[in-house]
């Protein structure tokens, strides 16, 4: 398994729809999501794509090592929310930061072995 390399810079965009939109019409969006995320993976990229679904609102939001080189699949989510006809603006780039480890990993829900207290920082 390659590991990927710590990115140094992380960016968050989102693109909002409104109004909210019902999970059966986001089958492709999904996929393309997931495809996007695996393609920047083999590449030892960070890039991920999650949809919210809200009670007044629907984001996609990403997060990426290098918004810049994330053009084609904006311009794919593009595409599709256009397709399905949905009403959308995106935010631009904002630079985040991620927990220490490694980018895409979910931490663990299991809790320290150590039996000391838990704190964050």
């Amino acid at each position: 398994m390659r590991h990927r390399p710590r990115a140094s810079n992380s960016w968050a965009y989102a693109y909002q729809l409104d109004p909210p939109q019902p999970e059966p019409r986001f089958a492709k969006l999904k996929a393309l999501l997931h495809r996007a995320r695996q393609a920047a993976q083999r590449d030892g990229r960070l890039w991920t794509g999650k949809i919210v679904m809200e009670a007044h609102i629907t984001h996609i939001l990403v997060v990426t090592d290098a918004p810049d080189q994330a053009r084609s699949v904006d311009r794919a989510i593009d595409a599709e929310l256009r397709r399905l006809k949905m009403s959308f603006a995106i935010t631009g780039p904002a630079r985040v930061s991620l927990p220490r480890g490694t980018p895409g990993r979910r931490a663990s829900k299991t809790p320290p072995r150590s039996g000391g207290r838990s704190h964050s920082t």
